[in-house]
């Protein structure tokens, strides 16, 4: 009985060190994180619009599970330029955060911002094929994605024909209603 209290003490010391030393790391780099996460945002605006200025765009409130964020975007002289919608969604293959740009009712372009798949590659390369982006993040080098649709050329009839059957296809489907989330926002928001 003696043994078991001093093994049992031991193991909750060790617990406990464990603990304190990731709430230390987590406290040093919680931070730079979210600093990281922030640039990888605005340049993701600025890839996506050029003339994107941060300060003179509009954070217009959501009050959605999906839309984590959206933006009127402006250009420096405060002229829209569409908006930007930040959408997360996830399925049993884990989560999906885009960056979809939405001008003139159409899905000017869409962006990863998080692809946490355990099918990401193909996912990324369903995407690549299907909507305008600028990225040429595909993991693994050998899946060579298909010709980037043209920026600004899906509508809502596009969006609703794409097919999503791939090596990933819950994936697929999940970015394809991320799309749609935006795009209904953005028709019924304007």
């Amino acid at each position: 009985m003696k043994k078991n209290i001093i093994i049992a003490s031991i193991l909750g010391g060790i617990a406990l060190v464990c603990a304190a030393l990731i709430a230390c790391v987590n406290m040093f780099t919680s931070e730079m994180i979210a600093k990281n996460n922030a640039k990888t945002e605005l340049e993701t605006c600025q890839a996506i619009f050029n003339e994107y200025d941060a300060d003179k765009s509009e954070q217009i409130e959501v009050s959605s599970e999906t839309i984590t964020k959206k933006v009127l975007a402006k250009d420096a002289s405060g002229n829209e330029l569409g908006y930007l919608y930040t959408v997360t969604g996830k399925n049993s293959y884990g989560a999906i955060t885009l960056m979809v740009a939405i001008k003139d009712d159409t899905v000017y372009q869409v962006e990863f911002l998080e692809n946490g798949q355990s099918f990401a590659s193909t996912v990324v390369s369903h995407v690549k094929e299907n909507y305008p982006s600028s990225k040429d993040e595909v993991i693994y080098p050998f899946i060579k994605p298909a010709d980037t649709p043209a920026v600004g050329a899906l509508d809502e009839a596009t969006v609703a024909g794409i097919d999503t059957v791939c090596g990933a296809t819950y994936g697929a489907v999940l970015v394809k209603d991320l799309v749609n989330t935006a795009l209904a926002d953005a028709k019924g928001g304007n």
